[in-house]
């Protein structure tokens, strides 16, 4: 239902129609009657209803980036635990409004000693309040924009597999070679620059980078190169040479068990 009454742009926008203090000063003389004045009465708990809904807690903040799922999934869960707590009441509230306006606009329009413009004034409160139980129970509207974001971190999650998965493969194959003739030689020329690209891609991805950069921060493969090159110099017998070897052999290892923890976490 199109309306102007927008709950998500707070410009003290709560429609007139729904004062209570205008029903009561402008709705004479049925305003101060009982039913007038339980309508008034009901128009002020709806008010004070509105006032303690937060629509911040119902919808993420604007340009809001979710780094997974879990994330915006903990999200969505308090926005509708808010809305359980804070807007159910008020839909209720708003038809329990509706429904008084309704039926004192229909006495007055029976009774010819009350004037037009209080039946159109009670007539304006049961539609202005069917508004906004229209609008706050659009579930489908309150909660889009988490349904846009989980779109978004699949499409991304989407595309982060298609990136990732090459330089993964790559390096993969580069440590098994190496791992089998350990020399910085062939580091460098199947293993540094797959590594240095998942390195980038962890350090550049907010959901990979919570849990894996604690580990690929310092696996850039020109850094690890650099020490290969420095031990090579020192390096005078064969001893030293061994160790040399030994050390891009656990390393290999380490970056494999690496990957496929990695791996996992791309699903």
């Amino acid at each position: 239902m199109a309306s102007a009454f927008n709950p998500f742009e707070r410009r003290g926008n709560w429609p007139d129609a729904l004062s209570a203090a205008q029903w009561l000063k402008q709705g004479a003389p049925v305003s101060a009657r009982d039913d007038g004045k339980a309508l008034a009465v009901a128009m002020a708990k709806l008010e004070s209803l509105y006032k303690k809904v937060d629509v911040d807690e119902l919808q993420p903040r604007r340009n809001q980036v979710f780094a997974s799922l879990d994330d915006l999934e903990d999200a969505e869960k308090a926005a509708k635990a808010a809305y359980r707590s804070t807007v159910v009441p008020l839909v209720a509230q708003a038809l329990e409004v509706k429904k008084q306006a309704l039926a004192l606009a229909k006495l007055c329009q029976a009774d010819a000693r009350v004037p037009k413009p209080v039946v159109v004034l009670a007539a304006q409160a049961a539609k202005a309040a069917d508004e906004v139980s229209e609008v706050f129970k659009d579930l489908g509207a309150i909660f889009k924009p988490f349904d846009e974001a989980r779109k978004s971190l699949v499409k991304a999650d989407g595309q982060l597999h298609k990136t990732l998965q090459p330089h993964m493969q790559s390096l993969e194959k580069g440590l098994v070679q190496c791992q089998k003739s350990p020399s910085r030689e062939l580091w460098d020329k199947l293993c540094k620059k797959p590594c240095n690209a998942v390195h980038n891609t962890v350090k550049n991805t907010p959901r990979l980078k919570d849990d894996f950069w604690g580990v690929w921060k310092v696996h850039d493969g020109e850094s690890f190169s650099h020490a290969l090159q420095m031990a090579e110099k020192s390096a005078k017998d064969d001893k030293a040479r061994q160790k040399i070897e030994d050390v891009i052999v656990r390393m290999c290892k380490e970056l494999r068990g690496e990957l496929v923890k990695l791996d996992k976490a791309l699903g």
